[in-house]
């Protein structure tokens, strides 16, 4: 318990440091009220979202269209790497093509993903899918190479067939490059789903962002910020304690 505690207080003083001081310098004039309010009243502001249920509605609608984008995403990525990874021949084939698309900006694409799917959640989910697409294909890519030399060496000396190398040397010694990506990507998920639902979206955490904005609902605006904030907070974690399950020998603590 007494760990536990201080491992809360460790992650809440910073946190707790900079309300103090974000109250301070508004409460002393050092900055003009209108564009940022105290911290008192955005926290304010954030209680009463809480209360109200519209916090929640709000981002129940984003966390699904982002659980959908990165689910598919996340997918393709991981079965198009291994596939791509395990094989010379798909190697050769696919790296010219995955060359020229990575660099396209992704958040470009939503224009296509109107006049294709139309308006509503299939381009948003569409903007998240590709955007994290490629994320977790290049850590796969680069997970499946960084593996040991010496272990694939040791693994055919005691007599593993290409199957068991793949799957008791080459995967486990991935997994934690991949994890790495996976994280990367719901990084992006989250980054995406908020940018394009202030860009097109009716309704979800980043079309509050947008109508906050346009209407100067100051505290709206930060409080909002502050709830996608800790949305990600929450989204780090629970990736994080999937990598300590699924990649148990990586961790280091």
């Amino acid at each position: 318990m007494r760990e536990f505690l201080r491992s809360a207080w460790s992650n809440l003083f910073p946190i707790l440091t900079v309300l103090l001081l974000w109250e301070l310098v508004v409460r002393l004039g050092w900055i003009n009220a209108f564009f940022l309010p105290p911290a008192s009243v955005v926290l304010a502001k954030f209680a009463a979202m809480v209360g109200s249920g519209e916090l929640f509605e709000s981002f129940r609608i984003t966390a699904w269209r982002m659980t959908f984008g990165f689910a598919i995403g996340a997918s393709a990525a991981l079965v198009l790497g291994l596939a791509i990874g395990l094989s010379r021949p798909l190697l050769a084939f696919f790296s010219p093509l995955v060359a020229a698309t990575y660099p396209l900006p992704k958040i470009a694409l939503i224009s296509i993903f109107l006049v294709i799917f139309g308006i509503g959640d299939p381009p948003i989910i569409a903007s998240v899918a590709i955007s994290t697409f490629y994320p977790i294909l290049i850590s796969t890519l680069t997970g499946l190479r960084s593996v040991d030399p010496i272990l694939l060496k040791a693994a055919k000396d005691l007599g593993a067939n290409r199957y068991q190398i793949t799957v008791k040397v080459v995967l486990p010694g991935a997994l934690p490059v991949i994890m790495s990506g996976m994280k990367m990507g719901t990084a992006v998920a989250l980054i995406v789903v908020v940018a394009v639902e202030m860009y097109i979206g009716q309704t979800g955490a980043g079309h509050v962002l947008a109508w906050a904005t346009e209407f100067f609902k100051i505290d709206l605006l930060y409080a909002n910020v502050i709830a996608i904030g800790l949305f990600g907070i929450v989204l780090f974690k629970l990736v994080d304690i999937i990598e300590r399950l699924l990649v148990p020998w990586a961790n280091r603590d």
